[in-house]
C-alpha cells in the first residue's frame, strides 16, 4: 500500500532539486505544505469503508507533497550556513529530523489512543470488534486532524520565513 508512494517520492526528489536551483524553495515548499494539509485533510475523513485504493492515491498524493517540501526546504537551510559549517548543519538537521519524527510519532500515537479511549467509553459493547475497529478509526481521524493542524503551522511558518 506504502510503495508506490514511496516510488513517487524517490521518483520526484531529483526533478524537485532541478526545479529548487531554478525558482527557490518558495515555490516549491509553499505548494507542497498545501498539498500535505490537503492530503492529511483527506486523511481525517477515512472510514472502516474507505476503499484501499483512495487510500493508497492520497499517500501518493502526500509523498508528492513531502518530495515538494523536504529537498527544497533542507538545502534551503543549508544555503544560509558559511561552508565551513555545512557539515555540522547537517549533522544538526539529519538529528532533528530524527527526534522530530519520533516526538511526532509519540505525539500522534497518543492522540490516536486517546480518541480510540474517549470513542470505547460512549459504546455499549466495548468487546464487539466492530466497535473496536470504529473506535481505532475514530483514534486515526483525530491523529490526523492533529497533522493537519501541524501541517498548517508549518505552511504559516514557511509564508513568515520565504518571503523575506
Amino acid at each position: 500500500m506504502l510503495l508506490p508512494g514511496g516510488i513517487i517520492n524517490g521518483l520526484l526528489s531529483p526533478i524537485m532539486g532541478g526545479l529548487f536551483d531554478k525558482f527557490g524553495p518558495k515555490w516549491l515548499v509553499i505548494p507542497g505544505l498545501v498539498i500535505v494539509a490537503a492530503t492529511m485533510f483527506g486523511f481525517t475523513n477515512l472510514s472502516v469503508n474507505t476503499s484501499i485504493g483512495f487510500i493508497v492515491t492520497l499517500h501518493i498524493t502526500l509523498m508528492i507533497g513531502i518530495a515538494m517540501i523536504m529537498m527544497p526546504a533542507q538545502t534551503n537551510g543549508l544555503n544560509q550556513l558559511p561552508p565551513e559549517l555545512y557539515p555540522h548543519g547537517t549533522a544538526i538537521m539529519n538529528t532533528l529530523q530524527q527526534v522530530s519524527g519520533a516526538i511526532g510519532t509519540a505525539v500522534g500515537i497518543s492522540i490516536l489512543s486517546s480518541g480510540a479511549r474517549s470513542f470505547m467509553e460512549n459504546v455499549s459493547d466495548p468487546a464487539n470488534p466492530v466497535n473496536q475497529l470504529l473506535a481505532f478509526t475514530n483514534g486515526v481521524q483525530h491523529a490526523f486532524i492533529f497533522a493537519v493542524i501541524m501541517t498548517i503551522v508549518g505552511l504559516i511558518i514557511a509564508f513568515s520565513s520565504l518571503n523575506e
